[in-house]
């Protein structure tokens, strides 16, 4: 239809700490290739902040569809913040930056307050943070929906963690983040969520981000999913309308795999479903 806006599955490949730096170009030359060939997406690659610049350099020549991102951000521009990343040495780089991970939450002790502070400076500098949040145990949401859902907003629950995120940023810049759910029973555990349970959760965010933040931010916060993500059951996953796209691991070090679970997203979601 003419004049409709049509909005492309996010796949963002987060490498954590992995490659040498010629591992990293080359990996991102063929995802670069698959960004290419599988038009119908935007990919996000998200190396080591040092890899960055030489990948930027390296894949002059990419799509307009692939961007990079970084895997944290300092809340300050500059200072003394010994190993932490300042956006300005990566504007007109990066365009993402992902948030409280759970491993910047387990490993650094990063809690709601500093990912409020983060996705707030992140937003106010023109970024787009993906800010992640998670539970440590399954909810039971065919048995116990209205429980769980209590459940959710009780400390560290995912929708708390998301109002605390959120806090005190304004709604018109809040319209341009996006939100990771990550189940921590799933990462790298091979435990994969069903897409049922993952669409079930994923409305429940949206459900109350428009309760809490309002219509217009409901409807433009991307929702990822992430949690053992792979080629065979990632078609589950991007059936569901309320995700709009997928926060990429260890499978996202593999060109190959990765190759696949990019082609698959962007078939479903443009209604070709394999």
């Amino acid at each position: 239809m003419k004049g409709e806006i049509i909005t492309y599955p996010l796949i963002v490949a987060n490498w954590k700490m992995h490659l040498t730096l010629s591992e990293a170009l080359v990996l991102a030359g063929q995802e670069a290739k698959t960004a290419e060939q599988v038009k119908h997406i935007e990919m996000v690659i998200c190396p080591s902040a040092g890899f960055i610049y030489p990948i930027f350099e390296f894949t002059k020549a990419r799509p307009e569809n692939l961007t990079f991102g970084l895997q944290n951000a300092m809340w300050e521009e500059e200072g003394q913040f010994t190993g932490e990343n300042s956006l300005l040495h990566f504007k007109g780089i990066c365009k993402y930056v992902i948030i409280g991970h759970s491993e910047r939450r387990k490993y650094f002790a990063e809690d709601d307050e500093i990912v409020n502070k983060k996705t707030e400076f992140v937003l106010r500098h023109n970024f787009t943070p993906i800010v992640c949040v998670g539970e440590e145990e399954r909810f039971h949401l065919e048995d116990h929906y209205q429980s769980e859902i209590r459940r959710m907003k009780e400390r560290e629950g995912i929708l708390t963690q998301i109002e605390k995120a959120f806090d005190g940023i304004p709604k018109n810049l809040l319209e341009n983040a996006v939100v990771a759910y990550e189940p921590l029973w799933a990462i790298g555990t091979g435990n994969v969520s069903s897409g049922a349970y993952a669409a079930a959760i994923a409305y429940i965010i949206k459900s109350h981000l428009k309760e809490k933040f309002g219509e217009a931010v409901a409807q433009n916060v991307k929702i990822l999913y992430g949690g053992s993500t792979a080629s065979d059951n990632v078609k589950e996953f991007m059936m569901q309308p309320d995700i709009d796209g997928l926060l990429v691991g260890g499978s996202s070090l593999k060109a190959q795999e990765f190759n696949k679970i990019c082609s698959i997203s962007a078939e479903v979601k443009s209604g070709r479903v394999i």
